[in-house]
């Protein structure tokens, strides 16, 4: 193996020791799931190649089982999951480069229209401005979940499969990553009546964000209008100021709230109902014609690439998971380079790239 092997996910997993990232962590793990990504082989042929005794080839494998990493078949095992080498990568990386530049050209042409839309919502009168939520509103809104769910619209993920861990879920890994300067994603918590969102990157260190469960989310809907006492809030959710005061200390050690003469305030940004519906309409259209006019067309070319590849069929939807997701690091890439947006920073606090809504957020898939 010439270097590490970087490992994505996509979907939800239901305990933590089945974990895909776990079991792959160790380089042994990383060597075999290499050896086999592509050609069945048995153990023994296996610990040769990656000159490791059998016994604790074995061993790796049967962890790499309990969660369907690999597959056996007539006692020959072979990775159940699409895994690329740094070889492989290079026309999958060409494309994703091709079609970033497509993507940032799309979004600049509207840039214009959603900085109008932006000036329409509470954001100023929250003292946010479009140059502190231009990575939400372009990076987390526009690329990620709005192309994810325009991707779904049409068809173009299949679901992740059930898994042996309780939850259904792409994994897919790249020797060497993806070769893009910058990854992201965004991991959000929500129900019908509001939700909360963050944008994560192993590029940058942030602190570990406190959980915006319902309680929190009740405290959230209530400063949404104005800073509040204790017993204000208290009095808006019908909750004992005890735990009000429990929650507000908790999230004010995390920078979500800031205190001003016994009043607490959000630290972060809010989507109203009324911002939801000026700016997010505006996300779809600009996701849907990505994918519409830029993507999809391109579908004859993602099956082509798959099928040189030599993989089971099984791992096509794994495949493409992959393929946008380069194609989204990348398309980050070009809005930087572009000056849409600023560099991502390398420290950040844990309010950077967070923000919540009071309501329905329609591009995330409930």
């Amino acid at each position: 193996m010439k270097k590490p092997i970087s490992f994505s996910f996509y979907g939800s997993t239901k305990t933590v020791w089945l974990n895909p990232h776990i079991l792959t962590r160790s380089l042994l793990a990383q060597k075999i799931l290499l050896s086999i990504r592509k050609k069945a082989k048995s153990s023994t042929e296996i610990s040769r190649e990656v000159e490791v005794e059998r016994t604790y080839v074995a061993d790796e494998l049967d962890w790499l089982s309990k969660n369907d990493l690999v597959k056996r078949s007539k006692a020959k095992w072979i990775a159940n999951f699409i895994l690329i080498s740094e070889e492989e990568k290079k026309p999958l990386m060409n494309l994703a480069r091709q079609v970033s530049h497509e993507v940032a050209s799309g979004i600049r042409d509207q840039l214009t229209n959603l900085k109008d839309k932006f000036s329409t919502c509470t954001f100023i009168e929250q003292d946010f401005s479009w140059n502190q939520m231009s990575y939400i509103i372009l990076a987390a809104l526009t690329l990620d979940l709005g192309v994810n769910h325009s991707l779904h619209k049409e068809n173009m993920v299949p679901p992740p499969p059930r898994r042996p861990d309780g939850g259904a879920w792409y994994f897919w890994g790249l020797e060497s990553g993806d070769c893009s300067k910058r990854q992201f994603g965004v991991n959000s918590d929500y129900d019908e009546r509001s939700g909360t969102a963050h944008i994560w990157s192993p590029n940058m260190e942030k602190p570990t964000t406190a959980p915006f469960a319902r309680e929190e989310r009740k405290l959230m809907i209530a400063l949404a209008d104005k800073p509040l006492t204790i017993e204000e809030v208290g009095d808006a959710i019908g909750t004992k100021a005890e735990l009000i005061t429990e929650l507000t200390k908790d999230l004010s050690k995390h920078g979500y709230l800031t205190e001003d003469k016994g009043k607490f305030k959000l630290h972060f940004p809010i989507f109203t109902p009324k911002d939801l519906q000026a700016v997010i309409p505006t996300i779809s259209q600009l996701s849907d014609s990505i994918v519409q006019e830029i993507i999809k067309p391109k579908e004859a070319t993602f099956g082509n690439i798959f099928k040189k590849l030599d993989r089971l069929e099984s791992e096509y939807g794994g495949f493409l998971c992959m393929l946008y997701h380069m194609i989204m690091n990348h398309s980050l890439d070009r809005l930087v380079e572009g000056k849409m947006l600023p560099e991502m920073p390398k420290k950040a606090p844990t309010t950077w790239g967070f923000w919540g809504w009071i309501g329905k957020l329609e591009i995330l898939r409930i």
